[in-house]
């Protein structure tokens, strides 16, 4: 497993960045939001759909699926689900957090392997890395 600290995988809206492994596409009124696999979701300004005018970037370790509906935005934050107000983008509110409703991230992709098991005093989970391990504890 790789590991990061909790103010490693704060969410932050933040500069706009290029798209490099982009996943679902919501729009929703003016906005164009494309999520970046595992990292968050860009935000453009689609008034003008052959022009979108990108806004920032919302920084959420492990994300890969949203929603959004009367400006709050639902999403999948390492093994939680948040909600979010981002009636404005730039002073982003959490409303609420479900604890540990995405218990995926602390298993690695696949099934019918053996794997390190995850150890929550080192970090959180934030993704996998493949690698040879002698005797390993976990299965799935």
């Amino acid at each position: 497993p790789l590991y990061a600290s909790p103010d490693q995988t704060a969410i932050r809206f933040t500069a706009s960045r290029n798209l490099r492994n982009p996943g679902k596409i919501y729009s929703i009124a003016h906005y164009l939001l494309i999520n970046e696999k595992y990292e968050g979701i860009h935000v453009f300004d689609n008034s003008s759909p052959a022009f979108p005018i990108p806004l920032g970037f919302l920084s959420m370790v492990g994300n890969t699926e949203i929603a959004i509906r009367n400006n709050v935005l639902y999403a999948d934050h390492l093994t939680d689900l948040v909600a979010l107000d981002v009636t404005d983008w730039n002073n982003i509110k959490e409303i609420s957090r479900l604890k540990k409703e995405f218990f995926a991230q602390q298993l690695p992709p696949g099934d019918g392997r053996y794997f390190e098991c995850a150890d929550e005093s080192k970090g959180i989970v934030i993704g996998w890395e493949l690698v040879v391990l002698k005797n390993p504890k976990c299965f799935r």
